[in-house]
């Protein structure tokens, strides 16, 4: 099967090269790689509200430990996480 990917971000497609070239695998092989591991576990619940307190956020994140895999390396991750996120809102966490 082909498939051509359209408004691929600049940023995700040089992660992307920079993962293949570091797991020495061509671009479609690390697309094909980790599309297939996104498929090996099952999809988690979404979250159909927020935290009551300091408790459940806590058990959330529980939850949540060991579950991330990746291939890139930490500095890639953090760079990625860091480019990519938005400015976000205030948020009262006074339970």
């Amino acid at each position: 099967m082909n498939l051509t990917l359209k408004g691929l971000p600049d940023e995700l497609g040089q992660a992307l090269k920079r993962a293949a070239e570091q797991s020495h695998r061509s671009l479609n092989g690390e697309i094909v790689h980790r599309l297939s591991r996104s498929f090996e576990k099952p999809v988690p619940e979404p979250i159909t509200r927020l935290a009551e307190s300091p408790d459940e956020v806590a058990d959330a994140w529980k939850k949540l430990a060991g579950q991330w895999q990746s291939d890139l390396s930490l500095e890639d991750e953090l760079a990625a996480l860091y480019a990519n996120r938005s400015t976000g809102r205030d948020v009262d966490v006074s339970w």
